[in-house]
């Protein structure tokens, strides 16, 4: 074999190891970013975000990623979904949601995202109490268990680890309310919160739900519930229509209270917990300035009925200097006679 013919061997050899090489390099890095792939939840709102991300804590953290569709400040029922929105669930291996978004389905659709593992959060209760919480803890770290089996025993440890700690914030908040004297406030709460104040201590003498869907009835019934001067205050939902509780608070004189049921709506209070804290500062204060400003009230009161009894007193002096006057005018002019 000459010397061209032996080159032309050994390239055609070096390059099917390069070639071969080259396919075996290319086969472990995708082998590589396969590992590094994070598994993708995307949640519809912001309370469900919280819940899952501390489902996963800082154990399982680094192999996943949360996200959530829904601003924080919105209604489920009035969000519009948009092409962006589209985009993020299409990637979504794990979707959460509370089951009864109307546009869900549709949004799903759109994307082509018909693989995604999905979990909903049907007929649970309210999730701002420690109940309802723990309900939605365990059914989301149910259907991530179902996904990932091998997840299961950190899901579970940490639900139970997460639903104690609000609990605990929870009864600090109700002990807190006692403490000030302000457990068996007279409220009136938009439906959504209703659970949350009678646990905390309030009393609810009235609640009411959307109200778009209240009728006259239901205007003046609630109309001589806060006419009554122990009702403190009225109480309303972020993500909800809050014109209608301000104009009774406000026709009655009355504490308008904002509270968010969504973790996320009022800066610097994502995490659940910091929620639930933000709401209850706003009850404390609202009740202890009702209870102020019924005091004002009544020394204002106190002093105008002192300035009455006084001018009662007043006048009675005056009228008797008259009768004694007018007596002794007569008594003078019998003497003259």
């Amino acid at each position: 074999m000459d010397d061209a013919k032996t080159c032309s061997v050994y390239w055609r050899v070096a390059a099917c190891c390069i070639s071969v090489l080259a396919l075996l390099g290319l086969a472990l890095s995708g082998v590589a970013s396969g590992e590094d792939e994070k598994t993708v939840v995307i949640c519809t709102n912001s309370a469900l975000a919280d819940f899952t991300t501390n489902l996963f804590g800082e154990e399982l953290g680094d192999a996943v990623e949360v996200e959530f569709i829904m601003p924080a400040g919105v209604c489920p029922s009035h969000f519009d979904t948009t092409p962006s929105d589209v985009v993020t669930i299409a990637s979504a291996d794990v979707v959460v949601s509370l089951g009864w978004e109307p546009w869900l389905a549709d949004l799903l659709d759109a994307s082509g995202n018909d693989g995604a593992h999905q979990i909903a959060c049907m007929g649970l209760g309210e999730w701002n109490i420690p109940s309802g919480a723990a309900a939605h803890l365990d059914v989301i770290a149910e259907g991530l268990s179902e996904f990932s089996p091998q997840w299961a025993d950190t899901l579970v440890a940490n639900a139970d680890n997460y639903s104690a700690a609000i609990a605990v914030s929870y009864e600090a908040a109700r002990a807190q309310i006692e403490a000030l004297g302000l457990n068996g406030t007279k409220v009136i709460t938009v439906e959504w919160h209703s659970v949350f104040l009678t646990g905390l201590g309030f009393e609810v003498v009235a609640s009411y739900g959307a109200p778009e869907g209240l009728s006259t009835e239901d205007v003046i019934e609630l109309s001589n519930k806060c006419d009554d001067p122990e009702v403190a205050m009225v109480v309303d939902n972020m993500q909800s229509t809050v014109d209608f509780g301000a104009n009774l608070a406000a026709d009655f004189g009355k504490e308008h209270v904002v509270l968010s049921n969504f973790p996320g709506a009022v800066p610097g209070n994502y995490p659940y917990i910091d929620n639930m804290v933000y709401n209850v500062d706003e009850l404390i204060n609202a009740a202890v300035a009702y209870e102020d400003t019924q005091t004002e009230i009544s020394e204002l009161e106190s002093e105008v009925s002192s300035l009455e009894f006084q001018r009662l007193v007043l006048m009675s002096i005056a009228v008797a200097l008259a009768v004694i006057l007018a007596l002794f005018a007569v008594i003078s002019r019998r003497q003259v006679r």
